[in-house]
């Protein structure tokens, strides 16, 4: 190595010559000394050009990264060389410093020269230096004291070395700084040991941020995802959960997280058997038990190459809206639009609201078409469940060959879901219970009390919670005493029994359906309608034998055939109009004896047990005795042989 008088010497004949010997014409310190002897003055010191304020700012933010690790690598290396006069300083990838650490003496030499944060190492302004070459260079470069273009920077020795990312663009530089007489051998290695440091830590900061990136990525497409993911490892220790999971197993996401998944949920044998064989189970509607708690849920079980396992579980209320769209109705009548304008329709619906509060089945009784299923319909609208589907099942429409499969639904082939399971969240509404059959009335027993139901042909248990109503237009105790109803079933949807009074004892409900009626008519049809008192009247008075369907039938063929935009009394069909002629009274029964009500009663209880003593008698709530007194007394003794 040469010494520092040699430099000195080379560096006074290039001043006085601006020519060196020939061994030296290749080297990059002359090549840069032509460059500076044609920019500036060797004697004279320029201070660097310096940002500072929103400039300096916004570079220090754009290059956080680089002062972040690099600042880390240079305070490690300067706190083990403590108290040695030295600098260590990190530059960007134009030589503007970013960051520096070293000793007070020094940073105070340097700052009067200029050389602090936010300088520039140009060559053009501050002549030869170890940070603008090694930028040059593209490789580690030592500039010891003559070397330095400007005579200012001889007092010093300088070796930097530059550092890249992992695509091998020049990040930025290392520099070491030392005063010449404490310049050894090791400051190259020490400053190309740093940038080595900092390249693997960018490296390491740089695949960190990428694996970041793809983790944030992948939980926004988990916790996007329509399905539930559960992911578990070979030792059966849960190593991931997905928010839809948790949601459709009803699981904490942060406490299960380590646990062994057959300790949280209690699989169906059929999942079982594919976690043992580690076969593939696509879309398969299971039952689980979580916690204590019965689940039902559409999953698919993949097997992964290093032996963990996925769990998907697919939104299983998206197939069950589907189902309940095409075979649900528009539950669209409230308490507010049902005709209560009579004191009995409005205990009806004041009994109704009390009834929701107990969320328990609710019995409707009433003729036909007095509106049960309107009463239902306001009762669903009223109940916490009003969000859901409403669903609809005339049990005297159930075709015998296939009524368990269409009420309980089936799993063969590709399955379908029991009338229960559509109306899970929302209401079930079963029309005319008293002729559901035996087999179907332990099933919907057996539901009410659990809350869980079977399929036809399983015996996995679905859980299931949905407001009941049931209509009949039979006493069901009556059932009950002739077997043909279950007694239990009977005493568990008949807590809240609500009996709607036929339309020919609410008048008043009568003239508000008939009015509500002719008033949408002339609003579809633009127009205005009216009905004179005679008319009204009349139809007021009528019996209305099929209530609610009749009265609508009526007035539908009343506007019809209106001549005007008054409806008159001569417009009337000819059955109502007669009706009027004799009152009230004309249209209902005559009043009988109750001696002649009793005879009539025993004849039909003969019919109904076909002569059987005891059963009579056990159904009238009287003696045997007393039964065949009142035959003789009657003289029936003839009419029940």
């Amino acid at each position: 190595m040469e010494t520092q008088i040699e430099l000195k010497k080379r560096w006074d004949f290039f001043q006085k010559h601006h020519w060196v010997a020939p061994e030296f014409l290749s080297s990059p310190i002359l090549k840069s000394w032509e460059r500076c002897c044609k920019q500036s003055s060797p004697y004279k010191w320029m201070k660097p050009h310096i940002v500072s304020g929103y400039t300096l700012n916004s570079l220090l933010h754009r290059h956080r990264t680089t002062i972040l690790v690099a600042g880390i690598v240079i305070e490690d290396i300067y706190a083990l060389a403590e108290p040695e006069e030295m600098i260590l300083a990190v530059t960007d990838d134009n030589g503007c410093m970013l960051s520096l650490v070293g000793h007070p003496n020094l940073l105070n030499e340097l700052a009067q020269l200029g050389l602090k944060k936010g300088c520039f190492w140009n060559e053009g302004i501050i002549g030869t230096n170890a940070v603008s070459l090694c930028l040059d260079q593209n490789e580690p470069v030592e500039v010891l004291t003559a070397e330095h273009y400007n005579k200012h920077l001889h007092p010093y020795a300088c070796a930097a070395s530059p550092f890249f990312d992992l695509n091998g663009k020049k990040c930025g530089a290392i520099l070491l700084l030392r005063r010449a007489e404490c310049h050894s051998k090791q400051s190259l290695m020490i400053s190309h040991a740093c940038a080595r440091e900092v390249e693997l830590r960018l490296h390491l900061t740089s695949e960190q941020l990428s694996t970041n990136n793809v983790l944030c990525q992948r939980n926004a497409v988990l916790e996007c995802m329509d399905d539930g993911l559960l992911a578990w490892d070979e030792n059966m220790i849960i190593t991931m959960i997905n928010p839809q999971a948790a949601k459709a197993f009803n699981l904490p996401v942060n406490d299960i997280i380590g646990k062994n998944i057959h300790h949280v949920i209690r699989f169906s044998p059929v999942i079982m058997a594919g976690i043992e064989q580690r076969v593939k189970l696509v879309r398969k509607q299971i039952t689980v038990e979580v916690l204590g708690e019965f689940i039902e849920a559409l999953v698919t079980l993949r097997p992964l190459s290093d032996n963990s396992f996925l769990l998907l579980s697919h939104p299983l209320d998206k197939i069950r809206e589907l189902a309940q769209r095409q075979i649900g109705r528009s539950a669209n009548i409230t308490f507010e639009n049902l005709p209560a304008a009579s004191k009995k329709m409005r205990h009806v619906i004041t009994v109704a609201k009390r009834a929701i509060k107990s969320r328990v089945p609710i019995l409707l009784y009433g003729e036909e078409g007095v509106g049960k299923l309107g009463l239902a319909m306001a009762i669903h609208n009223e109940s916490e469940f009003k969000t859901g589907p409403f669903i609809t099942l005339n049990c005297g429409m159930l075709h015998p060959d296939n009524m368990e499969k269409e009420v309980l639904g089936y799993d063969e082939d590709k399955g379908q879901s029991s009338k229960f399971e559509l109306a899970h969240g929302g209401t079930l509404y079963l029309e005319n219970i008293e002729y559901l059959p035996a087999t179907l009335q332990s099933a919907l027993l057996k539901m009410l009390k659990t809350g869980l139901v079977m399929r036809s042909d399983s015996q996995r248990l679905i859980p299931v919670n949905f407001q009941f109503i049931a209509s009949a237009q039979s006493d069901l105790g009556l059932y009950v005493s002739q077997n043909r109803f279950s007694r239990q079933l009977y005493y568990e949807i008949s807590i809240h029994e609500i009996d709607i009074p036929p339309l020919r004892s609410r008048k008043e409900d009568v003239h508000c359906i008939i009015e509500t009626l002719i008033k949408e008519h002339g609003k579809a049809n633009n127009t205005f309608i009216s009905i004179d008192d005679k008319a009204m009247e009349a139809l007021m008075n009528y019996s209305w034998k099929g209530n609610n369907s009749e009265l609508k039938n009526k007035i539908e063929k009343i506007l019809l055939h209106r001549k005007g935009h008054v409806i008159y009394f001569e417009e009337l069909p000819d059955e109502i109009k007669n009706n009027l002629h004799h009152g009230v009274a004309g249209s209902l029964p005559p009043l009988l004896s109750l001696d002649e009500v009793e005879r009539q009663t025993i004849e039909h209880a003969w019919e109904l047990y076909g002569g059987k003593m005891s059963e009579m008698a056990k159904a009238l709530k009287i003696g045997r005795t007393t039964l065949w007194r009142k035959i003789n007394k009657y003289g029936l003794q003839g009419a029940v042989a």
